[in-house]
């Protein structure tokens, strides 16, 4: 038998999302999933078509077409050792339930139902209201390039009132010049974000 791939990275794109998005919701849920089977190779599906036909077992698959094999689909269990395929408490029927949330078709409707099986079709996307791994890893990177970039500001030094200095760091600056409450140093006026608010609160208390 053909080895078993449980890599979600080896889906399309757009299931990989899918397939995360799902993840992540069961997981809301107090849902322990487990993925048992992404991508399957048509010699892998051809093998499982066989089994209780012309070889061994029982029938595990009814088609030699499955959306495993163009990398659309996954098969889970509970992650609980020794029930992974319980059926007492609804765990399948609870995760069949996320993915209708989702827009993603559960095994378990169908005719003959196939309650691990979970797939999408080439047109299925997020539905609003939900954020891909991808987005929210984004949002995040965004949110530390903006501390970054804050921290950097207050840490900088300005020696001269140029095109570098914030224009709100160079108002005051101008201001506390004319007044003759800053000359600056041999080296420059050694402006920081601190002083630059200290004198701002100077010129609102001067109003």
């Amino acid at each position: 038998m053909s080895s078993i791939c449980r890599d979600i990275s080896a889906l399309t794109k757009n299931a990989q999302t899918a397939c995360n998005a799902f993840l992540k919701e069961c997981e809301n849920q107090g849902l322990k999933v487990r993925i048992t089977e992404t991508y399957r190779s048509g010699e892998r599906q051809n093998e499982l078509y066989a089994q209780g036909r012309t070889t061994s077992g029982s029938i595990v698959t009814w088609t030699k077409n499955s959306r495993h094999t163009s990398r659309r689909a996954w098969d889970i269990c509970q992650n609980i050792r020794g029930r992974e395929y319980d059926t007492s408490e609804g765990f399948f029927d609870k995760c069949g339930a996320v993915a209708a949330k989702l827009g993603i078709t559960w095994g378990g409707t169908w005719k003959t139902a196939d309650r691990p099986h979970f797939e999408i079709g080439t047109s299925w996307c997020l539905p609003e209201g939900y954020e891909s791994e991808d987005e929210e890893m984004n949002e995040r990177i965004e949110k530390l390039e903006k501390r970054v970039a804050e921290l950097e500001e207050k840490a900088a030094v300005y020696d001269y009132i140029d095109e570098n200095m914030p224009e709100w760091i160079k108002n005051i600056t101008e201001w506390a010049l004319s007044k003759g409450i800053i000359s600056g140093t041999g080296t420059g006026l050694g402006m920081t974000r601190t002083k630059a608010e200290t004198l701002v609160m100077l010129k609102n208390m001067s109003k």
